[in-house]
């Protein structure tokens, strides 16, 4: 071993049925700020799954690089939820309304086909949709996304590379994917 630090991907599902609109925006500049970057699906509008909520959620999947353990992830991913508003410590927590839900669904090694966990068919489709756009697999039959504002700059309808430019302003650049 030469010392490199080696980064890996991961897969993670992305929910809010609180304020989603605002939220899933929040959420991604979130992630980009914290990781540089990450490659999104499409955002879909879905039905509360395993709660009597009436609010739908919108839902997504993003693939993130970096050289955390899964522990210190989880731990980001965890401040990312509470930043906007999720309280962790209710013991009936999955079952309740949310502002951000972020869950770490599998890891994707370079040159191994992925080990694909899907909890709900919420996350199917969005999962689906990533892998696609990362060239792991087929597209699927999906309509357009919902578009949300990354402030000035749409995302949402496709899948897309989401970074940051340096320099005048530092903005978020959305690239979307074919």
């Amino acid at each position: 071993m030469n010392g490199a630090v080696h980064r890996l991907g991961h897969v993670i599902a992305i929910g809010s049925n609180i304020d989603p609109e605002n939220n899933i925006p929040r959420i991604l500049r979130h992630l980009v700020d914290r990781f540089g970057g990450l490659r999104m699906s499409r955002i879909l509008r879905t039905r509360p799954v395993g709660m009597a909520s009436r609010r739908d959620f919108l839902n997504l999947a993003v693939f993130v690089e970096t050289d955390l353990d899964a522990a210190a992830l989880k731990a980001a991913c965890n401040q990312i939820e509470t930043a906007l508003g999720r309280n962790r410590s209710l013991p009936d927590r999955a079952h309740r309304d949310r502002p951000a839900d972020l869950d770490i669904l599998f890891p994707l090694r370079p040159g191994r086909k992925p080990r694909v966990r899907v909890e709900g068919p919420y996350q199917r489709a969005v999962v689906d949709d990533l892998l696609a756009a990362l060239g792991l697999g087929p597209a699927p039959s999906l309509p357009p996304g919902v578009a949300v504002d990354l402030g000035g700059v749409s995302a949402g309808e496709m899948p897309a590379a989401i970074h940051r430019q340096g320099g005048a302003g530092d903005e978020i650049v959305v690239q979307q994917c074919a």
